[in-house]
């Protein structure tokens, strides 16, 4: 059964081990619906992507209903904090500084965050951004990985969302545009006229599952439904399923 919740105010109740997500009889996981094709509304309008699968997949295997609530890139670990959430699956890096607040799985996609931009923009290096204008999604990876090697003169132009970040490009707002590989080439795809091409590679960008520090017991099952994933064949299957590369190694 999947429940579909979009955040708004009032208490939640939220769980500490699996056996208060067992006895609640749901769990509730956040996820980007704005960032195919990790997650988004589908053409029946119900939620889509490889995080919707990976997070079905994990209700089944936990032996509960999944309650869907929805986040963005800088909401993530607010809505996780603020206990409106047991779980976040959207596309989370882990990274030192998110560290202190947030505890991460083992890895379950990796992709590398790149600069994407039209074809007769020239740029080779970072240094190539200078005078030009460049999106990315405030507080996330993007921003964390191009931010100090923005040179002199490049104007980053931030917002909420991979989406609006990603219209921004699309409508001429922007120059330029960090995203993951998967998120550019599928621009790239669905957008011939614009010519979109990946310029330049920045960094790897491994995505994992997000819990509140403390919850050792609810991370250590985690690892395992993912060591399961990746052992059955079962995350493979789901990144074929949306046409993302897949080269994660079992242990």
């Amino acid at each position: 059964m999947l429940r579909k919740l979009f955040v708004a105010a009032g208490p939640v109740l939220h769980a500490q081990t699996i056996d208060d997500i067992l006895t609640r009889g749901k769990v509730l996981i956040g996820i980007d619906l704005a960032n195919p094709p990790y997650g988004n509304m589908g053409r029946t309008m119900e939620p889509e992507g490889l995080d919707v699968d990976l997070a079905k997949a994990l209700a089944k295997h936990m032996g509960v209903p999944l309650e869907i609530v929805t986040v963005t890139g800088p909401s993530r670990i607010p809505t996780l904090l603020n206990n409106r959430v047991d779980i976040i699956i959207a596309t989370f890096a882990p990274t030192p500084e998110r560290a202190l607040q947030v505890s991460f799985s083992s890895v379950y996609s990796d992709v590398q965050q790149v600069i994407v931009a039209p074809e007769q923009r020239a740029i080779k290096t970072a240094a190539d951004t200078s005078g030009l204008k460049v999106a990315v999604v405030r507080g996330n990876t993007q921003d964390v990985a191009f931010t100090p090697i923005a040179p002199p003169g490049c104007t980053i132009m931030r917002f909420d969302d991979d989406a609006g970040a990603n219209q921004s490009l699309l409508s001429g707002q922007v120059d330029a545009l960090v995203t993951g590989s998967v998120t550019a080439g599928m621009l790239a795809k669905q957008n011939p006229d614009k010519h979109l091409q990946i310029k330049l590679a920045i960094r790897d960008n491994p995505l994992t599952i997000g819990v509140r520090r403390g919850q050792q017991d609810l991370l250590n099952w985690i690892n395992t439904f993912l060591f399961y994933m990746k052992y059955s064949g079962e995350l493979e299957a789901i990144h074929k399923k949306y046409d993302i590369p897949y080269s994660l190694p079992v242990f």
